[in-house]
């Protein structure tokens, strides 16, 4: 489901020794995956993010946390999706199913539970057709908690958008994807606590973009792309519907 992702290839290297005080412009979680996920793109190997996951390990070792278990999960996400992308199938189901395993005991809030929406669309992939119905029913319930929970979290809004754009119209899909994407953009907040999620928009843009060219809408999807591209000037998602 979920296998286009943003890449800005950086050449990074950092130490990071404790991720709750880390240097919030610099060091989050969340730069630190997708720079390190880049680079191994770019340099063909997976050195990099191993080098990310292991102050993460070690800070879920030294304390199980929301927090903690989110990014740890986070970065196991992007594990998988870049070994999928470099053709280790079995590796990927490997971390995916151990990045959604982080985040099956949090109940109670909205950007896990978004997140794990995510993981286990992402999961349907590697599974036979009678698992896969059943997870993809996972995946809009936890999206839909995601919502009731938080109804401004633009990731909570996307997870929805996202399970209804790719639920087929046979089963119901592709009705609400618009409305909760739209959502999402009017949302658009940067979280003012650097260690928490910021990713997502680029994302919103690109599925509105998809959404109005399917419905040969293509001047409201041009509209979208040219905010979106105006917004991430360096999103190869974007740029590659361009």
């Amino acid at each position: 489901m979920m296998n286009k992702f943003l890449s800005i290839v950086v050449v990074f290297s950092f130490s990071f020794m404790n991720l709750e005080t880390a240097n919030a412009q610099q060091n989050t979680p969340e730069i630190l995956v997708q720079k390190t996920f880049a680079k191994d793109i770019a340099e063909k190997t997976s050195n990099n993010l191993k080098a990310t996951l292991k102050p993460l390990e070690a800070a879920f070792n030294r304390k199980d946390s929301p927090y903690n278990r989110y990014w740890l999960s986070y970065a196991i996400y992007y594990q998988a999706i870049l070994a999928n992308l470099q053709n280790r199938k079995e590796e990927a189901e490997m971390h995916i199913d151990r990045a959604i395993a982080l985040l099956i005991p949090i109940k109670n809030d909205a950007e896990s539970l978004a997140l794990l929406s995510l993981q286990q669309g992402y999961s349907t992939q590697f599974k036979g057709y009678f698992a896969l119905m059943q997870i993809g029913k996972q995946a809009m319930v936890n999206a839909k908690r995601a919502v009731a929970i938080n109804p401004k979290s633009l990731r909570a809004n996307l997870a929805l958008a996202i399970n209804d754009f790719y639920t087929p119209k046979l089963f119901g899909g592709g009705e609400l994807a618009p409305f909760y994407l739209k959502k999402a953009l009017e949302v658009s907040e940067i979280n003012p606590i650097d260690s928490l999620p910021n990713w997502g928009k680029d994302q919103v843009y690109e599925l509105l973009v998809k959404h109005f060219r399917k419905i040969d809408q293509d001047n409201i999807a041009q509209e979208y792309l040219n905010q979106g591209i105006a917004e991430f000037p360096e999103s190869e998602v974007l740029s590659d519907l361009n």
